[in-house]
């Protein structure tokens, strides 16, 4: 009996454990692709040691697949990033088709230090995806391979964001409605290549802002490290008081970046033909957009006092000083004066006015004309006399805040004294008879055959006079030119106006002619064997020439820019490569030491001429 219950027993375990193993098996028959699939899921990097001010490579594998969206990366701690775009691969093994696709960025390092990629997480269908995990160390000095024996690393900046910057600084924070204020923009660089370099654009709410001035560019020692810099400048004033915050300003450029070298590949193949050499001369520098950013600066601005305002006040602040003429002095009644006024000093001359007469009793005023100059706001302004009794022309009179005192000033003119000369007075209108003798008889001098008519023997081509004029052709001719004429002034007053209301219309008619002269001031540096000038010529050619043919700002095209504007016009893949060796081969130059010879630099006038020419006859 206790052997059949723990036979019993027994086979009751026996029958759990086997149920248990069959709910094991039936679970991890699920779980096991979602691993797998996990595993596909591989990072790579083209180095794992870089220098501060060179780019790094991210690609993101996904094997077995042939179809998979790009990953949007989470921020990076110590890294900017940007999509490059994907590449596919396909094997064949014992008849079996496997594909794979990796998806590439490249890595912009921000500051020094070791720093840990991943891992990248990503959930596509439903599927969950996890990468392994990176290491990749940043230094300050150049990377040293292998080979070089290790040299001290140059004490420096840290951080990217502290070796190229910008800043944004008012003379002051504190001023009355309407007062200029000068505003300075400074792009601090150390030791970067930086190209593409726009204007600085600045929140202004509250305020009114100039143009920034042609910039300035010098050297500036800033916490014992030297920066170039350069200095955009312009003036900003209050449009109503209260407390206001500018900014920040954003500055657009490119920053040249070293790639890291790829790995050598050990294939005979590839060591025979150095194709490395290929890879340093063509792909060594790259460049990336960086979008600059300044702190805001705060305002207070001030109302003009009340107190003691003059009623001719008109808003202009500052420190001024007038100076008037006035010509002739001596006039007939009702003939003009000109009285020529001069407002010169420091301060906001956009709210200067006229000066203004003490009295305008017993004149006639006409608007002034207005001259801007530096430093300095010229009036010419016509008067005329309508009284004689005028003696003088009253005292002219300018008033401003001075910001300075804070108080209110006036500065005068004159007053001129005139003489006004009465008119002469008019005759009495006189009849004078003129009296003539008419001759008794007048004779003639008679002139001998003038009284003999020829008869003619043959009359000629007779023609009917006065004949109607819609029968002739040379007037009926003559009635179209009006309309011809009409037509011709139409259609060159119609594209006129398109040249200057179709901003796309005018730079596309414009852009193969600045090409052609672009062209033929590359030839000249061409035959004198100069690759800096020549160079530097056809890259502000094809980035002119591009901006104006595609509507786009010429100072901001870059490769990637017309990469993708030109595939979706479907443009050859052919064209697009000659375009993309042209950008290197400038940046190369320009940027790095390179010894081409003039045949090289007849291939890449080639090569632009041939992208021209394919642009204009295609009319993408």
């Amino acid at each position: 009996m206790d052997k059949l219950k723990k036979a019993i027993i027994i086979g009751k375990r026996l029958k759990g454990f086997i149920l248990s193993l069959a709910l094991v098996s039936y679970a991890l028959s699920y779980t096991l692709p979602c691993f797998a699939k996990e595993l596909n899921f591989e990072a790579t990097v083209n180095s794992n040691k870089i220098s501060l001010g060179s780019s790094l490579q991210l690609a993101l594998s996904f094997g077995n697949v042939q179809n998979m969206p790009a990953p949007e990366l989470p921020a990076i701690d110590g890294f900017q990033s940007r999509y490059l775009g994907p590449s596919t691969m396909m094997s064949i093994v014992n008849g079996k088709v496997s594909g794979s696709i990796t998806h590439n960025y490249v890595l912009l390092p921000t500051k020094t230090g070791v720093f840990k990629l991943g891992p990248f997480k990503f959930e596509h269908d439903g599927d969950r995806y996890t990468s392994n995990q990176l290491s990749v160390e940043v230094l300050q000095g150049q990377v040293q391979s292998p080979a070089q024996p290790s040299s001290p690393s140059e004490p420096g900046i840290n951080d990217l964001s502290q070796r190229v910057f910008i800043t944004m600084q008012a003379k002051k924070n504190k001023a009355y409605l309407n007062e200029s204020i000068p505003l300075t923009v400074k792009l601090y660089v150390n030791r970067l290549g930086i190209r593409d370099i726009q204007y600085p654009e600045f929140d202004h709410e509250g305020f009114s802002a100039g143009a920034f001035d042609k910039p300035n560019q010098y050297q500036e020692t800033r916490n014992g490290v030297n920066f170039d810099v350069i200095e955009f400048n312009t003036s900003i004033f209050g449009l109503r008081p209260g407390e206001f915050k500018l900014g920040p300003a954003h500055l657009k450029c490119s920053l040249i970046v070293q790639k890291q070298a790829r790995r050598r590949s050990s294939s005979a193949f590839d060591n025979s033909f150095d194709a490395g050499i290929f890879d340093d001369f063509f792909g060594r520098y790259e460049t990336y957009p960086l979008d600059l950013k300044s702190d805001d600066i705060t305002f207070n601005i001030l109302p003009l006092p009340e107190e003691n305002k003059p009623l001719n006040f008109s808003g202009a602040l500052g420190n001024f000083n007038l100076e008037v003429t006035a010509a002739p002095l001596e006039v007939k009644l009702g003939d003009p004066i000109t009285l020529k006024m001069a407002v010169s000093g420091d301060g906001n001359f956009s709210t200067v006015v006229v000066p203004k007469l003490k009295s305008e009793n017993g004149f006639k005023i006409y608007e002034p004309q207005i001259k801007q100059e530096a430093g300095k706001k010229l009036f010419e302004q016509i008067i005329m006399p309508m009284s004689a009794d005028i003696k003088e022309i009253p005292v002219i009179s300018f008033d401003f805040f001075d910001i300075q005192t804070g108080q209110y000033k006036t500065v005068t003119g004159g007053p001129f004294p005139v003489t006004i000369l009465k008119p002469e007075k008019e005759e009495e209108t006189k009849v004078v008879e003129n009296k003539q003798v008419v001759p008794a008889a007048i004779v003639k001098e008679e002139k001998l055959g003038r009284d003999i008519i020829y008869i003619k023997d043959n009359l000629g081509r007779l023609r009917k006079r006065n004949g109607d004029l819609y029968k002739n052709k040379i007037f009926l001719f003559s009635q179209a030119i009006p309309l011809l004429l009409y037509l011709v002034i139409f259609m060159i007053y119609a594209k006129n106006k398109r040249l200057k209301t179709d901003v796309k219309y005018a730079r596309g008619l414009l852009a193969p002619r600045k090409a052609r002269i672009g062209i033929h001031q590359a030839k000249k540096y061409l035959d004198k064997a100069d690759p800096q000038k020549f160079y530097d010529t056809l890259f502000t050619t094809i980035q002119e020439y591009l901006g104006d043919k595609f509507h786009l700002s010429s100072k901001g095209i870059t490769i990637s820019v017309i990469d993708e504007h030109l595939h979706k016009e479907g443009v050859p893949e052919q064209v697009l490569s000659k375009l993309r060796d042209i950008f290197r081969e400038c940046d190369m130059v320009r940027y790095a030491s390179s010894q081409l010879t003039q045949a090289d630099m007849r291939d890449s006038l080639g090569k632009l001429e041939e992208v021209i020419d394919y642009l204009q006859r295609r009319k993408v």
